[in-house]
């Protein structure tokens, strides 16, 4: 090999470690923007909530993406808080919480459930009569 073939290889080396290098910053950074300034895909999924009578409580439906640590309170209709269930820790996958409601009037009410990244809420009508 004569020594400007070596120079061509080496050139060819340097600019291929090059966008390599690049390609593995690119992707990490936007993993990194994934998990921390976007971290809706890690977000549970509220999926249905269902009113079921007698006794009345509420059927929670959810798509957990990771494990986390569930939390759900009842609020009225002016979102203030009336009723806190026990947190729950959930696995990865889809889940049904059930939640017996308190005696409670005819009306709207809400359903808060929140994650250490997140509060979703969801309203529901309570009518027993």
């Amino acid at each position: 090999m004569s020594e400007k073939d070596l120079l061509n290889v080496r050139t060819a080396l340097i600019v291929s470690l090059s966008v390599l290098v690049l390609l593995i910053l690119w992707r990490r950074l936007r993993q990194h923007i994934l998990a921390k300034d976007m971290p809706a895909p890690l977000h549970a999924e509220l999926l249905a909530l269902d009113l079921a009578y007698h006794p009345a409580r509420l059927l929670v439906r959810l798509k957990v993406p990771g494990e986390q640590l569930i939390s759900t309170r009842l609020l009225d209709h002016a979102h203030a808080p009336m009723h806190a269930w026990e947190d729950v820790h959930l696995a990865v996958g889809d889940h049904e919480l059930e939640r017996a409601l308190p005696s409670l009037a005819d009306g709207t009410y809400f359903l808060e459930m929140a994650t250490a990244t997140q509060r979703t809420v969801r309203q529901f009508r309570l009518q027993q009569a």
